[in-house]
């Protein structure tokens, strides 16, 4: 944006009214250019939602919630004719290129103890075997038996960018047609005080952070690709997670399931350990919206006295694994849709304007972002696919424990020998996943 003398003034009291005047008065000390740029860069933040999601917090606590409309491992387990039926209009939907998938990466791998894109950590047992290339051959096999190259879009932080760029430049190898892998950064928005006022990480620059996974949706609006899927007759695009390696965002069942009950939106889901467990959850609410509920909004519940009912659990956890109707998105954005902004207290790198040659320091801040999970209320028609949890999540969020790159590196193993005896193969002779203090004494 070019400010010149009236552009500005317009500019610095739209600021002012939205109670960003510190950011004028800092622009008005700056160099000319300086000013005028970090006056352009505010002039393009919706301050007045900013600032609204900081004040309203969390939601009110959740409505009156029941289990979500599903289909059940069980009835994929007793009725193998519909997942025959199923995963055959599934393959049909892939081989006539009417299915994308978007890999959501964004995220750095710090909590593992790994400096870099969280995609970029090795899983093994070679050494270049990254979760990147895990999840490109898996889209590779996939093209092949489609008999045609599935788009994958990889959605990236302005951090994360480059390393995964680079890490992509051999996909060729992983079995990826290069020219079908196509990267989105994702939009970053303002840290804000508690007084909603945009702080600042150096002289003219706005403190930012990534805008969540739910800026997705956002991307894709902006860089025009719901209507790059829909000239090229894509149907669904799936979305999952760099850090489960035994996501399967292009499975031939869940495609079916969508097209058989005509859906707008479908999440993948395992049952949870326990009632307890600190996982959100898919539900409806009353007017049969599919929503996912953060494990600390779920209403308690009830304990059984005497005759009274006891609140059915929710028990459908969600391994972050969606796919949505292409269309439907389209017409969500040209109804100028978007998704609400959640607040998380975080710590950042910040300067006082007031004192703008002092070096940067921590304070604590609030950081806002969107959940892509968010579009499941918007549907009129959403529902749930049961998987089994050692089959299909294997999470690697957490640098050691539970969730660790140890745990998941023992369920892929399972997983894979598991593949090998359905087929009548011998296992295979790679080197083990499994850490040596974990196969026990030996004989």
């Amino acid at each position: 944006m070019t400010l010149d003398a009236a552009k500005r003034k317009q500019v610095a009291a739209a600021l002012e009214a939205a109670g960003q005047g510190h950011l004028v008065a800092h622009a008005d000390a700056l160099a000319p250019a300086a000013g005028a740029a970090l006056l352009a860069d505010a002039a393009g933040v919706p301050w007045a939602r900013l600032t609204a999601a900081i004040q309203d917090g969390a939601a009110a606590g959740a409505p009156e919630l029941r289990p979500p409309q599903a289909l059940t491992f069980g009835r994929q387990v007793n009725e193998p004719e519909l997942v025959r039926r199923l995963s055959r209009m599934g393959r049909g939907l892939l081989a006539g290129g009417r299915v994308a998938t978007l890999l959501l990466a964004g995220g750095q791998g710090t909590r593992l103890g790994h400096d870099g894109p969280k995609g970029t950590l090795v899983f093994g047992p070679e050494a270049d075997r990254t979760l990147y290339r895990i999840h490109g051959e898996r889209i590779a096999a996939a093209s092949a038996q489609a008999g045609r190259p599935v788009p994958l879009y990889v959605l990236v932080s302005a951090a994360t960018e480059d390393a995964t760029r680079a890490a992509f430049e051999d996909c060729a190898d992983w079995g990826l047609d290069p020219e079908h892998v196509r990267f989105l950064v994702q939009g970053t928005l303002p840290c804000l005080d508690d007084a909603g006022r945009g702080l600042l990480a150096a002289p003219g620059v706005l403190a930012r952070a990534p805008d969540g996974h739910g800026g997705a949706y956002q991307t894709l609006v902006a860089a025009g690709v719901l209507d790059e899927l829909l000239e090229q007759g894509v149907d669904v695009l799936t979305t999952y997670q760099v850090d489960n390696p035994l996501a399967r965002p292009l499975d031939p069942l869940m495609l079916g399931w969508m097209v058989e009950r005509k859906l707008h939106a479908i999440g993948k889901a395992v049952r949870k350990a326990s009632p307890d467990e600190k996982v959100g959850v898919f539900a409806r609410d009353l007017r049969g919206k599919t929503r996912i509920v953060e494990y600390t909004e779920l209403p308690q519940s009830r304990a059984q006295t005497g005759g009274e009912m006891v609140e059915a659990p929710l028990m459908m956890g969600s391994i972050a694994l969606h796919g949505f109707g292409v269309r439907w998105l389209k017409g969500l954005a040209a109804a100028g849709d978007e998704l609400p902004l959640h607040r998380a207290r975080k710590t950042v790198q910040a300067i006082d304007p007031a004192q703008p040659d002092a070096p940067a320091s921590a304070r604590e801040a609030w950081k806002l972002e969107r959940f892509i999970f968010d579009l499941f209320p918007k549907a009129a028609r959403a529902e749930v696919q049961e998987v089994r949890r050692e089959w299909e999540f294997a999470p690697v969020k957490n640098a050691a424990g539970q969730d660790s790159l140890i745990t998941a590196r023992v369920l892929v193993e399972a997983e894979v020998r598991r593949w090998h005896r359905e087929r009548g193969m011998p296992a295979p002779e790679a080197p083990s996943l499994r850490p040596r203090e974990m196969d026990g004494p030996t004989a």
